[in-house]
């Protein structure tokens, strides 16, 4: 999407096509939803997006094909998913699919549906001892003469809501935050409002409306349920975290100490890092028997390591380590701790682990955006360029704003890097540190970019302003930090030495 504003009718057009991208649009059905002439739009659309309307809801609606043929539910078929996604015409599907994702819709499924084959019949429970946030679906008030039909949303909704493993889904006087909706029927169409409310604050914490076609109600249930875990997923983890910043630490629980550490540890920051290791030592204290303190200390002591914020490295990556295997004994099936272990296995350089983990956090959640952006940094670092780049771009797809939004921006820079692409990843190692100017530790993978690509004075600065936050690093302490493959360290290296780094 471009940084300059967009006309009023462009943004109408692309609320209108996002919530029904299978509806059959034409220009002038389009153009009359958004008051507006067809040759306006047209033009509009060429001018501030680069491409028709009719180009842009082929480019959405096989994004939401590529989504649902990821999750590679057992009874999906790639005929099943096109029909969902809008597309009337098989051969053309799956003509468009290959040439934008580089291999047939029915690969992507059947790599999805293998990876889950092996997944338990059912999820495990998780221990009553462990605290987490306690959210509850109330009934939904209905509008409308068929409206009857949609009554089975909420259940889809809490179900989905489990599915993340991370959040209790209870009763109302059990919940903090109460999930509630409306649902209208009128002329065949079908609207749903939900909105997520902190019952204790009287505060709104997130609100989204979707609308659909009565005539596939399961379908549209199903699209609910998921865009509505998916959203709330986010929010809910970023009220928690800003609950646990507003309070007293000493009067924190483990859950609280927890989340109060993880904005610091996803500064990728120095400082803040050592923060994080003091809150998450009381965490561990306080619920020995919690994975997820365990393994995002294994996490927040590999960055620590990796990243040179302390001289002491390897004694940070062998402690990373020792708690990713405590984490891992202790983890009963929860998908974020699964990627918190992946995380601290990967800068542990232990990638064979890592990999094991991610694939279980997808297997139990496949719409987590961390856990897609993990696996890409798995893929990066064993110099799988092409793969990496497409699992950051899903985990962006699915978390637009998130937190680690820049870390998926990084890898992408490193995966196009080692691609040989070097101009193209100076932009996206500059847009990752635009999002997150703390994390300045990317300067030195920036700065072998600017030799490469003749632009030495660059290369020099960003080389000085990385030995500003870690003195004394040299290219030798570079090349063990993370995990690397030997030919990407290679070039990161020159780049360093001809920058004035030493070796």
């Amino acid at each position: 999407m471009p940084s300059r504003p967009l006309p009023r009718d462009v943004n109408r057009a692309l609320d209108r096509l996002k919530a029904e991208p299978e509806r059959p649009w034409s220009l002038t059905s389009l153009a009359a939803a958004c008051d507006v002439a067809p040759r306006t739009l047209q033009k509009h659309f060429r001018r501030f997006l680069g491409r028709t309307p009719r180009e842009f809801i082929r480019e959405l609606r096989l994004d939401r094909a590529r989504q649902l043929l990821l999750r590679g539910l057992a009874q999906a078929s790639v005929t099943d998913v096109a029909a969902r996604c809008g597309f009337d015409h098989l051969g053309r599907f799956a003509t468009w699919y290959r040439e934008r994702y580089g291999e047939n819709p029915s690969a992507t499924l059947l790599r999805r549906q293998t990876a889950l084959a092996g997944r338990a019949p059912s999820l495990p429970i998780l221990s009553s001892a462990v605290e987490r946030p306690a959210v509850a679906v109330l009934p939904f008030a209905l509008i409308g003469e068929e409206v009857h039909r949609i009554v089975g949303l909420p259940d889809e909704i809490a179900l989905a809501l489990f599915r993340l493993r991370w959040i209790n889904v209870t009763a109302p006087q059990n919940a903090r935050y109460h999930l509630r909706g409306k649902v209208r029927h009128s002329n065949g169409t079908v609207g749903v409002t939900v909105v997520l409310v902190d019952a204790l604050e009287g505060r709104y914490i997130w609100a989204d409306n979707w609308t659909g076609d009565c005539n596939d109600v399961l379908a549209f249930e199903e699209r609910v349920a998921m865009s509505v875990a998916r959203s709330v997923d986010p929010a809910l983890r970023d009220a928690e975290i800003n609950r646990a910043g507003r309070q007293d630490p000493a009067e924190l629980d483990a859950w609280g100490l927890t989340m109060r550490a993880l904005p610091h540890v996803m500064s990728f920051a120095g400082a803040a890092e050592g923060v994080a290791v003091k809150l998450l030592e009381q965490a561990m204290e306080l619920a020995p028997h919690d994975p997820l303190p365990v393994s995002l200390a294994a996490w927040c002591h590999g960055l620590r390591g990796g990243l040179h914020f302390t001289s002491q490295r390897e004694k940070e990556k062998e402690l990373a380590r020792r708690l990713a295997a405590r984490a891992a004994h202790l983890n009963t099936g929860d998908p974020l701790v699964e990627t918190m272990l992946a995380s601290g296995y990967t800068v542990a350089h232990d990638l064979t682990a890592a990999e094991i983990h991610i694939d279980r956090a997808l297997t139990l959640d496949g719409g987590s955006a961390w856990a897609w952006g993990r696996r890409g940094w798995i893929k990066a670092y064993r110099g799988e360029a092409a793969d990496a780049i497409e699992c950051f771009q899903i985990a962006r797809a699915l978390a637009p704003v998130d937190r680690l939004h820049f870390l998926c921006c990084h890898g992408i820079a490193s995966a196009t890097f080692d691609a040989g692409r070097y101009v193209e990843s100076i932009g996206w190692f500059n847009r990752a540190m635009t999002e997150n100017p703390g994390a300045v530790f990317i300067n030195h993978f920036l700065a072998p970019a600017y030799v490469i690509a003749g632009r030495p004075e660059e290369a020099r600065r960003c080389v000085s302003e990385f030995l500003k936050a870690s003195p004394g690093v040299t290219i030798a302490d570079v090349r063990s930090g993370l995990p690397w493959h030997s030919r990407y360290l290679d070039r990161v290296a020159e780049g360093l030495e001809t920058a004035g780094m030493r070796p």
